[in-house]
């Protein structure tokens, strides 16, 4: 089934201008959970919000396990 408002990873890493792997790696550490949408992972609008948020944690230097903390609290 395909839904219109899913997006493929690497079209996500490029609007936020962060590569593939970085995205990878907070979907890996659980900060971003994916899904399978025709085998490829895809976010729903509610995990670009939420890869948004860790990026601005991220960005400012903030451990991953200090987001997962602060998100998930």
């Amino acid at each position: 089934m395909v839904h219109s408002n899913l997006r493929p990873i690497n079209e996500v890493a490029a609007n936020l201008g962060v590569s593939v792997a970085l995205v990878e790696k907070f979907i890996k550490k659980g900060l971003v959970v994916p899904i399978l949408d025709d085998k490829a992972p895809k976010l729903t609008p509610y995990g670009m919000r939420r890869l948004r948020q860790v990026m601005e944690l991220y960005e400012q230097s903030y451990p991953l396990e200090k987001i997962e903390t602060l998100l998930n609290n």
